[in-house]
């Protein structure tokens, strides 16, 4: 597990770099070839995108209450069975606003205006999810939400090079998004599942005044 955890820190490194200066080179780069639609409707997306998918992300509360009741009862199968259905419904909802944003953008694309329409793309597609991936860390939502918003990032990256150099379908698009987003589901039960352990042991250690606390979450 601590081996997939370097790796996974150091593709973080590459992606850090394309979120620091993709948004600034693609703007200027848009505002070059005078794609001033592209760049208002991103411009948009950004103001409006976290309260959307906040409101599409609201139907995953309803597995947030047996997942933390099962937690507290020290029910392990309850307990992933609710996570995991929480974070399915995520992982489908980031999925769907990944894949559409992609297509958003890429329908009007010219051959000039591929790239930057790509990478333009990829900051309004996985920008929002990054941030409130960072804002459930720092409120102590634990790590689910930036494993899953790091998969969607790179699936996301790996599509981009796919339709620069292969002729990749949308279909073709979600399948190899939902692959990503598969792999990063099962780390992250992998993660909730050593978690719940750790804690239930913790728990057992330190008397029955320590109840184990849920590890479910509602984003990506």
């Amino acid at each position: 597990m601590k081996s997939l955890l370097a790796f996974l820190t150091a593709l973080t490194i590459p992606i850090m770099f394309l979120n620091m200066l993709g948004g600034l080179v693609s703007g200027i780069w848009l505002a070059i070839l005078r794609e001033w639609g592209a760049i208002g409707t991103g411009v948009i997306l950004f103001f409006v995108s976290t309260g959307m998918i906040g409101i599409l992300l609201m139907p995953s509360m309803i597995f947030m209450a047996p997942a933390t009741l099962c937690a507290k009862k020290g029910k392990t199968l309850g307990l992933i069975f609710f996570g995991a259905l929480g974070n399915i419904y995520t992982i489908v909802v980031l999925t769907a606003w990944c894949c559409g944003i992609l297509f958003l953008f890429m329908k009007d694309a010219t051959a000039t205006s591929l790239i930057p329409r790509l990478i333009w793309s990829y900051g309004v597609a996985t920008g929002p999810w990054a941030y409130i991936a960072s804002r459930e860390n720092r409120s102590g939502g634990g790590d689910a939400a930036a494993i899953g918003t790091f998969f969607a990032e790179l699936a996301y990256l790996v599509i981009i090079l796919l339709v620069i150099f292969t002729p990749l379908t949308f279909l073709g698009a979600i399948q190899v998004f939902g692959g990503f987003m598969a792999v990063g589901f099962l780390i992250q039960m992998t993660f909730a599942l050593i978690y719940f352990k750790e804690v239930t042991l913790f728990a057992e250690q330190a008397g029955p005044a320590y109840p184990p606390q849920g590890v479910g979450s509602a984003d990506p």
